[in-house]
């Protein structure tokens, strides 16, 4: 193992190395919410934890049935706070490495999962005292409220520690062995190692600051009453001073004698799934997006959280699923339009053959044509009041200018081919099940509009799912608009010509119902109560001007609207897109570029903080939402990255087109300072791209693959592929 320097991105085929927080997840890929419930891997210290069925939080449940923890320490430390410094030089969604210092002592440990349900830390330690790895059990007895559960026992059986419920609940078993050698013994120079478990969190804490404690020679328990908490801790410790190479491997099973076979299997084959996690890793860095030159080091470090989050979000067949599938956030994972479209854009400036299949598979697999909101045992998660089966609009994460950046980012006729259909059966439902009588789309609650209890649909006492079939929303007429004249679009590429008349008949008749939504000073909803325009004003009202909708009457009507978009309160995804669009299409381009760089800064700020601050969502990976307090909703959560999509897209300029790439860069304020730099290396359509961007007094100088041209901000260029593959 090698620490690797800050800021060191290494080639192109390895993880972009660099001092990254020490804090994160871990991935759990065959974790579902119903049909395979595996719980998710988060770091505690120098060390993983499995929260089951998922972190205690709103999306993984107010209660966990178990939470578990494996950590390493030396000379007494154990907590982050204990070492006089911890860093993480790689920080990918399947490895983890840790760097700790305390004094001369120091050591590294690299975490990775073996199949679902083994940890293992390879730890290269040199130590002045001992060596500590200590495992946590927390168990709710009776959780499923059911009978048959008294508490934990922890016993040493043979070279394993066996931490398990009594008369039901998980095991885990532990070993500490020598890098090539047998487990809780001496071998291959290692001294006898000292196990303990208590139930006592004092003396465990005593054992791990001393490094001694007396032999496990008896089983020892806790019992608990139903709903109440018992924990059980092991201490391992090496007694010796000294460089030692070690495999720690914690496994579990719904059985003792289960965790030691998966153990065994896994001490097998460790160093294996090791190797084919940093392959993996190389492959997908050897394309993905870097940050090279003058960037601030936590948005180098932030656009590797945001991405390492995407993958995590991309799911395995199970169930209904046949194809690889969007889990939308790791803790409870479902299948949402909305936020699929999101990811799978945002997935795409890394690996666009991976994000058209993610995208596909919530089409072609959708139980109902309107692609509810779903889970993979076929249930649906979104039913209104009045029993509607939802799933999100068209206008919730804009899948159809997602395709378009899609297809062209990779031309696949195929794929064109196989998604068209049900997309084309999803807008046909819509018109069949979501027009009102006057022809006007409407939602059957603010869930499907994505907009929960939003006040554009007034009272809703019965919550999100409160009927509100009589509000005209602009956003939904106006995206159902550029969703036909996106199909008319397809249809042509893909021969079927007798679709293509259909589809800009309904482009244009919806664009003249979003045209009759134009107040005189805005765009407004309609309730078809009354007749009138609602005076709720919301982001989302500016859609046909993002969408390049509104005349430049309407635009310059828009323009202090535009103006007055604020950072601060920008704080959820779908709305940084809407502003930021308009704010382009209005020629606004100081206004988007503030708020789209004030988002990002905060956002890699958050998920690149040092500390893990009390009531704040944990660091090293992106969470739902990017408010000022810090508390960002659900940790791990797919379109929280989207600020990749601001950085590259919109700061920066990137769009794939049909004939060559686009650029139009915009970096913020702050930023435009002349004699600096601003690097990304990717790949686009299999093509090896380097972007610089260099500020001037009066613009700036974007090169492409050493080709140059010189832009005031805001104006872009392009250079078509030849340019970009020649030479």
């Amino acid at each position: 193992m090698t620490q690797g320097t800050p800021g060191t991105q290494g080639t192109r085929g390895s993880f972009p190395l660099d001092d990254y927080t020490p804090y994160g997840y871990l991935d759990v890929p065959e974790h579902t919410r119903r049909l395979t419930p595996k719980g998710v891997l988060r770091s505690r210290d120098v060390g993983f934890g499995w929260h089951f069925p998922a972190l205690a939080t709103s999306y993984g449940g107010r209660r966990e049935t178990y939470r578990t923890s494996v950590r390493v320490g030396m000379d007494g430390a154990l907590a982050l706070a204990d070492f006089d410094d911890v860093a993480s030089p790689y920080h990918s969604k399947d490895l983890v490495r840790f760097v700790a210092e305390r004094g001369p002592a120091h050591f590294e440990a690299e975490f990775v999962v073996v199949g679902s349900d083994v940890v293992a830390a390879f730890v290269d330690v040199t130590s002045r005292r001992h060596t500590t790895v200590r495992v946590d059990y927390t168990r709710l007895v009776g959780a499923d409220h059911g009978w048959g559960e008294s508490g934990l026992v922890g016993r040493r059986d043979g070279d394993l520690v066996v931490l398990q419920g009594f008369e039901d609940g998980e095991a885990f078993a532990l070993t500490v062995v020598p890098a090539d050698g047998d487990g809780l013994g001496a071998a291959a120079g290692l001294p006898e190692l000292v196990a303990g478990v208590t139930a006592d969190s004092a003396e465990a804490d005593r054992w791990t600051a001393d490094g001694t404690q007396g032999g496990l020679a008896e089983p020892v328990t806790v019992l608990g009453e139903p709903g109440q908490e018992v924990t059980l801790s092991a201490v391992v410790t090496v007694p010796a001073a000294g460089r030692h190479e070690l495999l720690v491997l914690l496994s579990r099973g719904r059985t003792a004698d289960e965790a030691a076979d998966r153990l065994a299997d896994a001490r097998d084959i460790a160093a294996r799934v090791r190797g084919t996690r940093v392959r993996s890793d190389g492959a997908f860095w050897s394309r993905a997006p870097r940050l090279t030159g003058d960037w601030p080091a936590h948005w180098r470090r932030g656009l590797v959280y945001d991405l390492e989050t995407l993958r995590m979000m991309v799911k395995p067949p199970v169930g209904i699923y046949h194809h690889v599938w969007d889990g939308m956030q790791i803790q409870a994972p479902r299948v949402v339009l909305g936020e699929a479209a999101i990811d799978a854009l945002l997935l795409s400036y890394a690996d666009p053959r991976l994000a058209q299949e993610l995208l596909l598979g919530v089409f072609a697999d959708a139980p109902l044509a309107n692609v509810p909101c779903s889970r993979e045992d076929g249930t649906y998660n979104m039913v209104s009041a009045d029993g509607s089966v939802c799933g999100t609009g068209p206008q919730w994460g804009y899948p159809w200018p997602v395709v378009r950046h899609l297809f062209a980012a990779h031309p696949d006729e195929a794929w064109l081919a196989r998604i068209y259909p049900p997309m084309a059966a999803y807008l046909d439902w819509w018109l069949a099940h979501r027009r009102d009588a006057d022809g006007w789309l409407v939602h059957a609650c603010s869930w499907e509009s994505g907009q929960d209890l939003s006040p554009r649909f007034g009272d809703q006492p019965l919550g999100g799912g409160h009927p509100a079939w009589s509000v005209r929303p602009v956003d939904l007429q106006a995206t159902f608009a550029d969703a036909a004249a996106t199909m008319a679009d397809l249809a042509g590429v893909l021969g079927r010509d007798e679709d293509v008349h259909r589809w800009q008949g309904l482009a244009t008749e919806f664009a003249e119902r979003t045209d009759r939504l134009w107040t005189g000073e805005r765009y407004a909803d309609v309730d078809a109560r009354t007749g009138r325009a609602t005076e709720v004003d919301d982001v989302m009202l500016l859609a046909p001007l993002a969408l390049g909708q509104a005349g430049a009457d309407r635009a310059e009507a828009l323009r202090e609207t535009v103006r007055a978009a604020d950072p601060d309160t920008t704080v959820w995804p779908m709305f940084a897109w809407t502003a930021v669009d308009a704010a382009e299409a209005a020629g606004e381009y100081d206004t988007a570029a503030r708020v789209a760089g004030g988002v990002v800064d905060r956002a890699y700020g958050f998920w690149d903080a040092r500390r893990h601050e009390p009531g704040r969502t944990l660091p090293g990976v992106a969470c739902e939402y990017w408010p000022l307090s810090g508390r960002c909703g659900g940790e791990g959560y797919g379109w929280g990255a989207f600020t990749t999509h601001l950085l590259l897209g919109t700061l920066v300029g990137l769009r794939p087109e049909a004939a060559g790439l686009r650029i139009r860069p915009n970096l913020p304020a702050d930023l435009r300072v002349p004699g600096r730099t601003y690097g990304v290396r990717l790949t686009v359509r299999d093509t090896p791209v380097h972007v610089r961007l260099e500020p001037t007094a009066d613009g700036v100088e974007v090169s492409v693959n050493d080709r140059l041209t010189k832009l005031t901000w805001g104006e872009e260029a392009r250079w078509d592929w030849h340019e970009l593959t020649s030479g």
